[in-house]
């Protein structure tokens, strides 16, 4: 007898980044089967394994603790400097790596760690850099093409 379970976590911030500009937030995006977020400079590279990058919101608190950056206010959307694609909570995204997933309406495959380089250094020190090891979150595929929005549901179903 198969029961269905899920593991489930919420979208909390979507990011793009345009040719090499900054990110930008939106509210919703289309992920696009084998290529990545519409209008992100990863999808025009036809990457195998990193087409899509994920963090778990809750380390956020833990690398700022672990970098001793005292005064949290200071780096304000500091999700912006670590230059991930989705911001997941509720949801132990180093669990979502080689399983499928889906994100609202779009189905992805966790692929790997998405380690932090030597860009958040010279955005954030080497102190924030060091914080994040192990917490620089995951890289994915799509799968299947559908669209994500903020407070999307992601789904990852255990068949057990």
């Amino acid at each position: 007898m198969s029961i269905n379970n899920y593991v489930q976590g919420k979208v909390e911030w979507i990011g793009i980044r345009e040719n090499q500009g900054d990110i930008k937030s939106l509210n919703s995006v289309i992920a696009i089967k084998g290529e990545g977020l519409e209008g992100d400079k990863i999808t025009s590279k036809k990457s195998k394994k990193r087409q899509v990058t994920l963090m778990q919101k809750e380390h956020i608190s833990v690398i700022l603790s672990l970098a001793q950056e005292k005064d949290k206010n200071r780096i304000k959307n500091i999700q912006y400097y670590f230059k991930r694609n989705l911001l997941i909570s509720y949801c132990n995204i180093q669990n979502l790596k080689g399983k499928i997933f889906t994100i609202g309406g779009a189905k992805f495959l966790g692929t790997g760690d998405c380690k932090p380089c030597k860009k958040i250094e010279n955005l954030l020190g080497r102190k924030m850099l060091d914080a994040m090891q192990g917490m620089g979150g995951i890289t994915a595929v799509v799968e299947e093409t559908g669209r994500i929005k903020i407070n999307d549901t992601l789904k990852l179903e255990i068949n057990s």
